[in-house]
């Protein structure tokens, strides 16, 4: 402890944010990234024609499903929604065609399958059954364009990391967001003039300008980032806090049971029924729900007299909508329960998951999301700047940990963006029929940053900063070109078609190299400043001594 509680707070938010900054980075910018993952695949498939609406879409799902899941004792249809592009069908293969089917699939696709299934229909898997899986485009044909992780692999990223297993990497995510949360705390703690300082910001004043950037960003959206921070704890609690369910329930899965709803097993009566329409129940179910959107539907047992249609509400419509479920009979049509809602604490649980992925944000909200997230990721990569401005010019600053921590400022401040940046351009160089395309790109995120990180330890930590932002205006500006001869759907296309999701990303491209090659022209001035008057000081030391010299 430090003499004074302000001093030891300033301390702690100062450690706490350094230790884990480099990882909260990536997991700001991707999980940022996320709010438009839809939009990202979009851009990243671009020989997809538009989404279907969802009436279509669910009568295409069922034409296709009767021809290729005859048998299956499940059906699971992923809607498009109003930012999706195809209708992601799921559906468990019948046990004498599951073995016959199982090695034809490689297993770089069963684990995609997997995780696309956990995330879209929430529903348990049993280990001794897996799901195929198929994604309609909007004219009903299976979907054909090139493969690709899209936006879902930033949104992945951002809890999930990388190449550790997934409980490893969401504990270390856990522990860096606890660890936020505490810097966040301090920091106010330690800001007396937080307001004031709100209003200041001092251009080309070396640490200041770093200082009062780092209180700018971190002002700006306070709220965001609080709130951020902690719903993102509160989506995986029950990982965080599994000795408090196993303390008070005899197994996870009775937990979960007494908080989501148990309903037993639906079971085939063995009597062959034609299913209703699911365009048919689709418009029953909007109806009973005032008109919600709904955003996945699960056929159980069709194609016999027991079998249910179960539709789920998307939380797309306000903050506090999803989760409410209709059953109808799949035989006669039938509504066999109203609008079944979770329990109060549930639905608290949903909310606060709902309010973190801003499923429900209109593109207004959604921007807002955006650019509060770019906040928080400027104020924690300033944050990083600024703890080795401070010590550039102080004794000990050739020591061993402040090289590092220079170094890994630059690997992943200029890394990360690099590494987005591959990521958009290997999925326009690599061919379209290339083996394992998808994780042949995520290698080039992961290249891109490699060499940042590489670039960072070798080049002139004076040098490193503006020629790191060139090399990253470069490669943004230059994407849009390339898009241009490598796609039809083009900046100048997607102007002329007002098609803002194509014309949007682009523009974002040359908006974010514009803003790296100012920056670099700043620092680039900022140097030639410097020298010029390190050369005028030299020269006034040379003239005063030559005329000390003469007196004499």
């Amino acid at each position: 402890m430090k003499a004074r509680f302000r001093d030891s707070m300033n301390w702690l938010h100062t450690w706490a944010g350094l230790v884990v900054g480099w990882v909260l980075f990536a997991v700001f910018l991707t999980g940022t990234l996320a709010y438009f993952q839809h939009e990202i695949s979009r851009w990243m498939q671009p020989e997809l024609p538009a989404a279907a609406s969802p009436e279509q879409a669910v009568a295409q799902a069922q034409q296709y499903l009767q021809q290729h899941a005859a048998g299956s004792d499940r059906w699971t249809i992923v809607l498009p929604g109003d930012r999706g592009f195809t209708t992601d069908l799921f559906w468990r293969p019948a046990p004498m065609a599951e073995a016959a089917t199982s090695a034809a699939n490689s297993a770089t696709n069963a684990v995609s399958n997997k995780e696309s299934t956990k995330e879209s229909t929430k529903e348990k898997r049993p280990a001794n059954r897996r799901f195929e899986r198929a994604s309609l485009a909007g004219d009903g044909t299976a979907a054909t364009a090139r493969e690709t992780r899209g936006g879902q692999f930033f949104y992945r990223f951002h809890f999930d990391l990388y190449h550790l297993p997934v409980v490893w990497a969401r504990w270390i995510v856990g522990v860096c967001s606890m660890l936020m949360l505490l810097a966040l705390c301090t920091g106010i703690v330690i800001h007396k003039k937080i307001f004031k300082d709100f209003f200041t910001l001092q251009w080309r004043k070396g640490h200041k300008s770093w200082l009062d950037g780092h209180t700018l960003t971190s002002v700006l959206a306070l709220p965001f980032h609080l709130m951020i921070t902690y719903t993102g704890l509160i989506t995986l609690m029950f990982m965080y806090m599994a000795l408090a369910v196993s303390a008070n329930f005899p197994s996870s899965q009775q937990f979960f049971a007494q908080l989501q709803g148990d309903t037993p097993p639906i079971v085939a009566s063995g009597q062959p029924a034609a299913l209703v329409p699911l365009e048919q129940i689709l418009r029953q179910a909007q109806t009973e729900l005032q008109g919600a959107d709904i955003s996945l539907i699960t056929v159980h047992q069709p194609g016999d007299a027991a079998a249910v249609i179960e539709l789920r509400e998307a939380s797309t419509n306000s903050l506090g909508s999803g989760g409410r479920e209709l059953r109808y009979s799949g035989s006669s049509g039938l509504l066999l329960n109203a609008a079944i809602a979770a329990p109060y604490p549930e639905q608290i649980r949903h909310l606060l998951i709902n309010l973190h992925s801003g499923r429900f944000a209109d593109p207004l909200l959604r921007w807002l999301y955006f650019l509060s997230g770019l906040a928080g990721t400027a104020m924690i990569g300033s944050g990083l700047i600024l703890w080795s401005a401070r010590r550039a010019s102080q004794p000990g600053a050739a020591h061993f940990g402040h090289k590092l921590v220079h170094c890994l400022n630059g690997g992943t401040v200029l890394g990360l963006p690099l590494a987005v940046a591959c990521f958009f351009w290997a999925n326009r160089l690599l061919p379209l029929q290339w083996p394992d395309r998808p994780e042949w790109e995520i290698h080039g995120f992961f290249a891109g940053w490699l060499l940042m990180l590489l670039f960072s330890l070798l080049r002139n930590p004076k040098l490193l900063w503006r020629d790191g932002l060139q090399l990253l205006a470069a490669v943004y500006l230059l994407l849009p070109l390339w898009n241009f001869f490598s796609s039809n759907r083009h900046l100048g296309y997607s102007l002329w078609h007002t098609d803002w999701v194509f014309a949007g990303i682009d523009l974002v491209f040359l908006v974010t190299g514009l803003c790296c090659l100012q920056t670099a022209r700043v620092l680039q001035r900022r140097r030639e400043t410097r020298s010029q008057s390190a050369i005028g000081g030299a020269a006034t030391a040379d003239l005063t001594g030559t005329a000390g010299a003469s007196t004499r």
